[in-house]
């Protein structure tokens, strides 16, 4: 594959349709209650193909990628841009068909090559909108604009243009860097990151090396606990100037030594630090859960909470964390599940009736496990690491369509179960020291790769992350936790004070995926999960990393919605 070429021509021509599009329905009464919202979205579209054409396009050398980036790079990237052309191939006939990109080329010749670009713009939507009529006469080219039809198409259209978003993220940092660099003199307007969704990543990328400044305040008002899901994590209500909100409440239990040692102030205040920088970090970081609001481009999806702030409970020797619930702007009509649970307590979750695990239908075990890959991957996007995923830390919500909550018995209206990731370890940044300090707990120890296990050999990566990510989908796909798959090796361990050998848990664990895991979620996830416990992605550079861990996890668990 001509990478570069095909990678110049596949965005020219899918920026080109776009724009023939929204010129088309400009004047069509059918689309009068909807054509703004439509063609905003189109615009949206619009702004992150024109800025991936700015930075990573040049029309002598093509394709532009970070730090010499191997082909294979290259060519996933391509791959993407061609099957959002082919989503939209029809409207592309009837551009050609039509001759409106010649007309609008030629009136175009004698302009200043740095005018062009708008004008081209304009002159090509004038061009669409007085072939609409043409349009007309033709019954089969005109259905491609039947209403419900293209906003399917348009619907699959933003899907490849978000994966495109979210590519980006992970093989632009060196020019995000340079575009929001504050100490450097200001982009040119057309170079600006607005509108692409890329801000907030950008955002979270120069939080993580940033710790919380000496006046961030603990949270004020009142805390009230409420149901508990678990040892750590509460729904509870937070008061404050005369409004009650509902909120989670994390509870985290003071360092062993702050609790048992005579320490001197500074000693204190540094043990507490970790704490303090992680809840300023989720506080000035914004995620998106998934569904943007009108006018938006979604940012690349974390589903994680909202932190609103932290309490220092000496007397309690702990912290509190209080996080507000998802957003109803971002999501339509979602509620904690079965009140407010983990994933390692639905999963335990046993029915009185049955005395029987209460599993889940396919879809949901797809819908949380993805919702768990797609938010590693742009948490290491954001060039942070989570350094503490495993079930007891992940949060499920019910999301419903239509806004009703319904019986599990009713298979068409059952709400999809989304998976919020917490209990986030202290490490941020991807290149941040982390404390190498032994931990000897049975079963945490379970869902850490054997270099992380008992005496940690290794800084934390994120391939690290990866790993414990393939311990959970293990656990969803089985619908066992750790806890019960492993229930002779932590008695053991709890008898012996000693955990079990790092590359016996590993081999034990990748068996069970191999053997058990075909029959229960099919064999691509079988094999996805496998990918994860074994590191089996390239590890030349992030970028490569990232994109493999894309391909062979995330894409793979997407594709299981779909059955």
């Amino acid at each position: 594959m001509d990478i570069y070429g095909t990678a110049v021509t596949a965005v020219q021509q899918v920026i080109q349709v776009t724009i023939f599009i929204k010129g088309v329905i400009s004047d069509i009464k059918t689309y009068d209650d909807d054509r703004a919202a439509i063609q905003l979205r189109l615009d949206l579209q619009l702004t992150s193909l024109e800025f991936f054409q700015r930075r990573f396009l040049d029309k002598q050398r093509g394709l532009l990628l970070p730090n010499q980036l191997p082909t294979w790079v290259g060519e996933t990237i391509c791959n993407l841009l061609l099957k959002m052309g082919r989503v939209l191939v029809e409207y592309r006939l009837l551009v050609k068909e039509y001759d409106v990109l010649d007309a609008a080329q030629s009136a175009l010749e004698s302009e200043e090559a740095s005018e062009k670009g708008e004008k081209w713009k304009q002159s090509f939507l004038e061009r669409a909108k007085g072939k609409a009529k043409a349009l007309k006469l033709k019954g089969y080219d005109w259905s491609l604009f039947d209403k419900k039809k293209l906003l399917g198409v348009l619907a699959e259209y933003k899907e490849w243009t978000d994966s495109l978003r979210d590519l980006m993220q992970h093989f632009s940092q060196e020019a995000l860097y340079t575009l929001t660099d504050h100490a450097t003199p200001s982009p040119p307007a057309g170079d600006s990151l607005q509108g692409t969704g890329l801000e907030p990543v950008v955002k979270r990328q120069q939080l993580a090396f940033v710790s919380a400044p000496d006046d961030f305040p603990e949270l004020e008002g009142d805390i009230v606990e409420g149901d508990r899901a678990s040892d750590r994590f509460y729904l509870g209500s937070w008061a404050h100037q005369g409004k009650s909100t509902p909120v989670v409440l994390e509870f985290r239990e003071y360092d062993r030594r702050l609790r048992y040692d005579d320490l001197e102030p500074d000693e204190i205040a540094e043990l507490k630090a970790p704490l303090r920088n992680l809840a300023w970090l989720l506080q000035n970081a914004t995620f998106s859960e998934g569904k943007s609001a009108l006018g938006e481009v979604s940012q690349p999806t974390i589903y994680s909470l909202q932190c609103l702030g932290y309490r220092d409970e000496a007397e309690k020797e702990r912290t509190v964390f209080v996080y507000q619930l998802p957003t109803q702007n971002a999501m339509e009509h979602v509620q904690p599940a079965k009140g407010l649970t983990t994933l390692h307590g639905l999963i335990n979750l046993v029915d009185p009736q049955t005395k029987r695990a209460t599993k889940p239908s396919l879809e949901d075990r797809f819908a949380i496990a993805h919702c768990l890959a797609l938010t590693t991957l742009n948490v290491h996007g954001s060039l942070w690491v989570h350094k503490n995923i495993w079930s007891r830390g992940i949060l499920l919500f019910e999301q419903s369509q239509g806004g009703n909550v319904t019986p599990g018995n009713d298979r068409a209206r059952r709400p999809h179960l989304l998976a919020f990731l917490g209990d986030w370890g202290y490490a941020r940044p991807v290149e941040g020291a982390t404390d190498m300090r032994s931990d000897f707990e049975i079963e945490p120890n379970l869902y850490r790769h054997p270099e992380r296990q008992g005496v940690p050999t290794r800084q934390f990566s994120r391939v690290h992350d990866m790993y414990a990510l393939g311990v959970v989908l293990l656990e969803i796909g089985l619908w066992k936790t750790v806890s019960r798959l492993f229930d002779s090796r932590i008695k053991e361990g709890q008898r012996t004070g000693k955990l079990s050998k790092p590359r016996d848990v590993r081999a034990a664990l990748t068996s069970l995926a191999q053997r058990d895991l075909p029959k229960e979620m099919g064999g691509a996830y079988a094999g996805a999960v496998v990918a994860c416990l074994s590191g089996n992605f390239r590890q030349t550079s992030e970028v490569e990393l990232s994109l493999d861990f894309r391909q062979k996890v995330v894409d793979i668990v997407a594709g299981g919605l779909q059955l």
